[in-house]
């Protein structure tokens, strides 16, 4: 009977062994494919020397210091600040708004059907139709209805010259972005167990009690997946600058982004161009994942629990 048990026992944990190995597979095979599989040329790329004339091909550390060298400190100031800075707005306004609105939907207030699609109406127009309106609107349609109305005079709000083409551009790709986050926000949301509302409300959570003691500690497993990958488009996000200003985005609003876009479509079949710009993409991901890594870390912290 003991040995029968044993045996028992060791095909149970047998069992859990192999549902966590099977779990384990699929992450690290989209790992190793999406990730390492698809830049395994560009890492290596980062310690050649390719020379275009004699067609040979040489080991360096010396791309790590020849971006820096095609870089002005100014430019690189810039682009830095520019991408944490338009992190940091989506952080701080974008994400609180859309936590407030899909709370707004959830609760199935007045409108709320009819304003979730508003809201998601952007999501689903093409980029290029919307940029080609919102540019239209902001350099023409805007400054003349005010002239009209208040006799005021506006400049055109995308001109660089003018200092507010970030803000514009920042306005854009919020109020775009806002619809995909208001859906996954109240989508979480409708999912909560109504028993847990009905208890906390018998209890004293309603109102803004209630968002903030239930509704916000049981949808933030969502909220914290928006947190987690926002810190990774610090590095790639270009704010839609290509699409407002093509190739010609002022050094005043670039973002690591749009920099290495850019870099790339200037570099086409001159190989040569190619590993500096890959050993900077491997400096921002030395720096995008221990700030991920910490930025988790910190969520599952000091974040609202569940309980």
């Amino acid at each position: 009977m003991k040995t029968q048990n044993t045996a028992r026992a060791l095909n149970g944990k047998q069992k859990d062994l192999l549902f966590y190995i099977g779990m384990m597979v699929w992450p690290v095979l989209q790992f190793g494919v999406c990730y390492v599989g698809v830049n395994f040329n560009s890492l290596l790329m980062a310690f050649q020397d390719i020379d275009m004339a004699s067609g040979t091909v040489s080991w360096t550390f010396a791309n790590f210091g020849r971006i820096f060298s095609e870089l002005s400190v100014s430019n690189f100031l810039v682009m830095t600040g520019n991408s944490f800075l338009s992190w940091a707005l989506t952080l701080v306004i974008s994400i609180p708004l859309g936590l407030l609105f899909s709370y707004y939907i959830y609760k199935k207030l007045p409108g709320a059907t009819a304003f979730r699609a508003i809201l998601f109406l952007p999501s689903i127009v093409s980029a290029i139709v919307m940029v080609t309106i919102f540019r239209y609107f902001t350099s023409a349609a805007l400054p003349e209805m005010l002239a009209d109305l208040f006799g005021a005079s506006v400049p055109d709000l995308l001109d660089p010259a003018n200092g507010s083409a970030f803000g514009t551009v920042m306005f854009y790709n919020i109020w775009v972005g806002f619809g995909t986050s208001v859906l996954m926000y109240s989508n979480g949301m409708a999912g909560i167990d109504p028993e847990v509302i009905d208890a906390g409300n018998l209890d004293g959570a309603v109102g803004i009690r209630e968002f903030w003691h239930l509704t916000l500690p049981l949808v933030f497993p969502t909220l914290s997946v928006f947190l987690v990958t926002g810190v990774a488009s610090i590095f790639i996000n270009q704010i839609n600058l290509y699409s407002f200003y093509g190739g010609q985005a002022h050094e005043s609003l670039q973002t690591f982004g749009y920099y290495l876009y850019m870099a790339t479509r200037r570099a086409g079949e001159d190989y040569a161009a190619y590993p500096p710009l890959s050993a900077f993409g491997l400096l921002l991901t030395a720096v995008a994942v221990p700030l991920t890594l910490v930025i988790r870390w910190l969520l599952e912290k000091f974040g609202p629990s569940e309980d």
